[in-house]
């Protein structure tokens, strides 16, 4: 059942879809039930709520984009990770919920495209992701696995492949925002998956999480400050 927070004209309400088909849609909103008949013409009446002019948008169906090769499901759009209610080993049906998405004051779920099982889970709830973003990886019939990388001798890194390296270890804003708060301070040991910062952005709050374990050597913002897409937040040492 797909759930919906809305906000109109400053109330708030509950959405939640029991039924759909292609003639009618049965809705929940704020504990009174709703039954919407689906029409060609798009002028066609539908029940509106007390003291509201027009009728309540629903949120628009989500579809991930799924790579079969590899079994990655991407976020279909930018937002906050509300929930995860499965974990890394489960078994998932076709069309189970995986995960939850806060975008656009709205919750919308994201279902498995296949039945499979959990192989990995790349983001954790609060996480703050962009469209596209890989979300977790599926195993399965139908999951094509990628050949191996072919193996290559390790060479001694150049200059650039250095200062790439080190950029690597500096956590970048993904998206404009305001720092809420700041986890941690010079001198930390962190590791992978550690939450660096709170940021709010799109009037979310989102945990920004570390990418690489390492040691705290630079925090380059406080809370308060107004950040760019890739500006700077936090370098990490060896």
């Amino acid at each position: 059942m797909r759930k919906y927070k809305l906000i109109i004209n400053g109330e708030r309400y509950q959405a939640h879809v029991i039924e759909y088909s292609s003639n009618h849609a049965k809705l929940n909103i704020n504990g009174q039930e709703y039954l919407v008949q689906i029409e060609d013409d798009a002028s066609a009446a539908v029940p509106v709520l007390g003291g509201q002019d027009k009728a309540v948008p629903l949120a628009p169906s989500l579809s991930s984009g799924f790579e079969v090769s590899g079994g990655e499901l991407h976020a279909p759009l930018p937002g906050v990770i509300v929930s995860i209610p499965v974990k890394e080993g489960d078994e998932v049906k076709k069309g189970q919920t995986v995960m939850t998405i806060e975008a656009m004051k709205m919750e919308s779920e994201i279902s498995s495209p296949i039945d499979g099982k959990i192989r990995k889970i790349l983001v954790k709830e609060r996480s703050l992701v962009q469209e596209g973003d890989v979300l977790l990886i599926l195993e399965g019939e139908e999951v094509k696995t990628p050949p191996p990388a072919p193996k290559t001798q390790r060479k001694t890194p150049t200059e650039c492949e250095q200062l790439a390296e080190k950029a690597e270890r500096i956590l970048r804003a993904p998206i404009p925002g305001t720092i809420l708060d700041v986890k941690v301070s010079p001198g930390q040991m962190v590791n992978e998956g550690d939450v660096a910062l709170i940021l709010e952005a799109m009037k979310m709050e989102s945990d920004i999480h570390f990418n690489l374990s390492g040691k705290v050597v630079m925090v380059h913002v406080s809370r308060g400050d107004s950040v760019q897409e890739g500006d700077p937040l936090i370098e990490l040492g060896e």
